[in-house]
């Protein structure tokens, strides 16, 4: 086996645990791997204001990919180091979709923040988020009184931009419609959302671009995920590898499959890859 020179970690459901904390055994795993010399990049579909303190202070961390490959941070450096903006005019397209359905709630991405709409973290639930995702949603998502307004004062420097679905039919109507604009990364992260950026982007994209700067061939990169926005990164690395509680689609993508977050399975597999082989 080639050896590993990158861990790359996507965070919800993967090395975060059910409370969305990174737990104590998986971090002393993870920097016991970086005082080796190994690189950690960590690959989120959160915009950076998001991340958990606990996980930017990782000892080793290189770089922060967010908004799913739309931004990528330098941690050394604490600056935005590359980025793949959402085009203008998908941009304006999305817009005119959105104003024939005044219903459906987005969140959007620039420069690092989310931002939502006042009436949607008031009534998160109504708009079709789970009650579980409210106090996170309400903690990180800045309000502005309207939200398409913002998009289109914004429209030339947008990193993503989420729809909010009501539901698996009004998911799949969304995933039609965007389909028919055409040139957008689209993916999806949890059950309720659908999650937009430039077609250039995407984990994948951004781990191939953060590695290259860093020197690291893909085989020398391990990936860990749970979800379809996953996806791409866990077939650019090396080994990719799927814990336990992602949807079979996901472990079909991976060449194996850890013990589910719940058991912290990142820090298992990669204890037996790089510590006991």
């Amino acid at each position: 086996m080639q050896q590993i020179k990158l861990i790359a970690l996507d965070l919800d459901g993967t090395a975060l645990n059910d409370k969305s904390h990174l737990p104590d055994y998986t971090r002393e795993v993870l920097e016991q791997a970086a005082e080796t010399g190994i690189r950690l990049v960590i690959a989120s579909g959160r915009a950076y204001s998001s991340l958990p303190e606990e996980v930017l202070n990782l000892k080793g961390l290189a770089y922060a990919i967010t908004s799913n490959g739309a931004a990528t941070y330098d941690m050394k450096k604490k600056e935005r180091s590359f980025a793949f903006p959402m085009e203008e005019n998908k941009v304006e397209a999305l817009l005119d979709l959105l104003n024939e359905e005044p219903e459906t709630a987005i969140e959007v991405f620039w420069e690092g923040n989310p931002y939502a709409s006042r009436d949607f973290l008031d009534h998160p639930t109504a708009y079709g988020a789970p009650e579980r995702a409210v106090p996170y949603l309400q903690r990180t998502r800045t309000p502005v009184p309207d939200i398409l307004a913002f998009v289109r004062n914004h429209r030339k420097e947008l990193d993503a931009l989420d729809l909010i679905c009501q539901g698996p039919l009004d998911k799949v109507e969304w995933f039609d419609k965007i389909n028919r604009v055409g040139g957008l990364y689209m993916t999806s992260s949890t059950h309720y959302r659908l999650e937009l950026s430039s077609l250039k982007s995407g984990k994948g994209a951004a781990l191939r671009e953060a590695a290259a700067r860093l020197n690291v061939c893909p085989d020398e990169i391990i990936a860990f995920g749970n979800a379809d926005n996953d996806i791409d990164m866990l077939r650019f690395a090396g080994i990719g590898v799927a814990v336990a509680n992602s949807p079979e689609n996901v472990k079909r993508e991976a060449d194996r499959v850890a013990p589910p977050n719940t058991e912290e399975g990142v820090a298992q597999v990669l204890e037996e890859i790089l510590f006991k082989s």
